[in-house]
């Protein structure tokens, strides 16, 4: 059966190669394949053969040029999406891991979560009290904008020195946000100029889209195509008188 298969196999490609040469020398077996024809045969074929490598030759140029625009254009946007990330994480920086817990107020390491609220760190002021007449003690939190917040510590559940060391390390942490923060504009400051910059280095992209440009217009002004297509044409003619019937 394998050599049977192989037979198939073979004699399917020896058809194929003989209707192959027959499409490109038409007109006949003798025309296709007899010495009597090889210098006829071997004009069309170098008269297609210099229209094939001038068009190779163009497409080739052409598709180098293309890759470096496409490079180019990649690198443009790698830069500026890989700054924009950068700024939005400095932006929106992450909680961090919880520090601490007191009541509702839970100290994350660059943020502050009251109930299910968060409160930035950075600016925040934080002021201690005690009503000694309820054994209550009070946690102010003062945001940036002036909105206030205040949470109650029963003295029974939460002990007064408690809430003090706690108030103590929330105002200790909105400190170090500050200055985390001072750090973080300092950074945003410097991205926006990369990105401005980022942006404005087009010059790359704008050489690689003229060479394209430039590689195309020459390509399509060159005389020689047009030269070598006329060639063929003529091969194509006499190929056609000779046995009646026109190659491609």
């Amino acid at each position: 059966m394998s050599a049977i298969w192989w037979l198939v196999v073979v004699v399917a490609f020896g058809v194929g190669c003989v209707a192959w040469r027959l499409m490109q020398y038409p007109g006949g077996w003798a025309y296709g394949f007899h010495e009597q024809y090889r210098a006829d045969r071997e004009a069309l074929d170098a008269a297609r053969d210099a229209v094939r490598r001038l068009k190779g030759t163009a497409r080739q140029e052409a598709q180098h040029a293309q890759t470096s625009v496409t490079q180019a254009e990649k690198a443009y946007r790698s830069r500026i999406s890989r700054v924009e990330a950068e700024l939005q994480q400095l932006r929106t920086p992450r909680r961090g891991d919880r520090v601490a817990q007191l009541g509702q107020i839970t100290l994350h390491e660059h943020a502050l979560l009251v109930g299910d609220d968060e409160v930035p760190l950075a600016g925040l002021h934080v002021r201690f009290d005690l009503a000694r007449s309820t054994h209550v003690s009070y946690v102010y939190l003062t945001q940036p904008d002036g909105r206030e917040r205040m949470e109650c510590f029963a003295g029974d559940e939460f002990p007064e020195d408690t809430v003090r060391q706690f108030s103590v390390r929330l105002q200790n942490a909105a400190v170090t946000a500050n200055q985390l923060q001072a750090l973080r504009d300092g950074d945003i400051h410097k991205l926006k100029a990369e990105l401005r910059e980022a942006r404005e280095a087009t010059e790359p992209m704008d050489t690689a889209r003229e060479l394209l440009e430039e590689t195309r217009a020459r390509h399509g002004s060159d005389p020689q195509l047009p030269k070598a297509q006329a060639a063929l044409d003529d091969a194509r003619d006499v190929w056609q008188e000779l046995t009646g019937r026109r190659p491609l």
